[in-house]
């Protein structure tokens, strides 16, 4: 048998538990390189803990992608400039590789200028120095009106934007000026995380109504008028005195550029394999597009993304060595929902459900955030 090479494009999440498990399921001669032109690796729900003050700086929540040659896996610094899906050539910044495999495993590109306005009348929360930014504004935040603006549907981690909204109450309510500051949530949404279902999302709005802080949905944001304090709606407005933002996503440019995705703007794939149109391609996490039974399409977040890393390695590792058949990704995922106090919710279920995604909601404890953190402990431990 010839030796085999895969190449896994993005560091995230996905694409290092996809190079892991498949290096503990292949022999060694195989090669396996994880293509990234970051340094380092850290989850985005870090930044919730930057804008809390609980963490100080980035770096305590990041790995360097130099530790992936300890676990026997080649990392090339560099940016996917293109892929040919059908040759399976890639070429990045740092040259030009070929794979037997193919993972894209790239994210969702962020694109704030999507959104006039956006870049300077907002905090962006998805960025380590926006969440920094966001925490010394609350910080000297005396009164006045807090908006957390979701601009544009779908974005990654679909609970990030309200666990941003509890955490700032609760900064404010340790601070004692929790009575002089509204709050408030704009979202495209008719309900928080619509996937998960309207029993999930009309408690999420009466945990947010329970802390004062207001729920506005099917507000899609036209521009940001930084000079005025104004967000405009199609059909509304509102001013604001710090505005914690959202930026629109879209599919990575590499994506978009090679022809993979559809008319949704994302990578349609298999919804069991994660196979793309393109034998040997497969796609994973926030890139993708797997419309659900019920016509709404898979929420992006790590843990769908860490699941399809795992059905993707076994499908690779039994073409590669045979041996028993890979098993399908099923479409379970949980969420942890931060809401202050040390404290976080719980929802989980089956979202490949039939009519439609299975969820629950378990009321927040201390055991749920103590478990986020191991979330985060474990996705480190991929380059110790």
């Amino acid at each position: 048998m010839s030796a085999k090479t895969t190449v896994i494009l993005g560091g995230g999440l996905g694409g290092l538990t996809a190079a892991a498990s498949l290096r503990r399921l292949t022999p060694p001669e195989h090669r396996i390189v994880v293509v990234e032109k970051r340094e380092t690796f850290s989850l985005c729900m870090a930044n919730l803990w930057l804008m809390t003050g609980e963490r100080q700086a980035p770096e305590e929540g990041e790995r360097e992608m130099s530790g992936l040659a300890k676990k026997g896996i080649d990392w090339v610094r560099g940016e996917v400039q293109s892929l040919d899906a059908d040759a399976r050539t890639v070429r990045t910044s740092a040259g030009s590789l070929d794979g037997d495999y193919v993972v894209v495993a790239l994210g969702a590109d962020r694109k704030p200028q999507a959104v006039p306005g956006f870049s300077e009348g907002a905090l962006n929360l998805y960025e380590p120095e926006g969440a920094q930014a966001i925490r010394h504004a609350l910080a000297g935040f005396s009164g006045g009106r807090i908006v957390v603006l979701i601009s544009r549907t779908p974005f990654s981690c679909p609970s990030a934007p309200y666990e941003a909204a509890f955490l700032i109450e609760d900064v404010l309510r340790t601070r004692g000026v929790r009575e002089r500051v509204e709050i408030a949530v704009y979202t495209p949404e008719d309900l928080p995380m619509p996937v998960a279902g309207p029993t999930v999302g009309q408690s999420l709005v009466q945990m947010l109504k329970e802390r004062g802080i207001e729920f506005h949905g099917e507000q899609i944001a036209l521009k940001i008028d930084p000079a005025s304090r104004r967000v405009l709606f199609e059909i509304d407005e509102t001013s604001y005195d710090l505005l914690v933002g959202v930026p629109p996503h879209v599919a990575p440019e590499a994506a978009r550029e090679g022809k993979l995705v559809d008319a949704s703007g994302w990578i349609p794939v298999d919804s069991g394999t994660l196979e793309t149109r393109h034998p040997g391609v497969f796609a994973i996490g926030d890139a993708t597009a797997i419309r659900l039974p019920n016509g709404m399409f898979l929420p992006k977040a790590g843990v769908f993304a860490d699941g399809q890393a795992h059905a993707v390695a076994e499908r690779i590792a039994a073409d590669i060595v045979g041996g028993a058949e890979a098993t399908r990704f099923n479409g379970h995922g949980f969420c942890y929902i931060e809401v202050g106090h040390g404290m976080a919710a719980y929802g989980a279920g089956n979202f490949y459900g039939l009519p439609g995604p299975r969820v629950s909601l378990e009321q927040a404890s201390e055991r749920f955030r103590k478990e986020k953190e191991g979330i985060e402990r474990a996705a480190l431990a991929l380059l110790e």
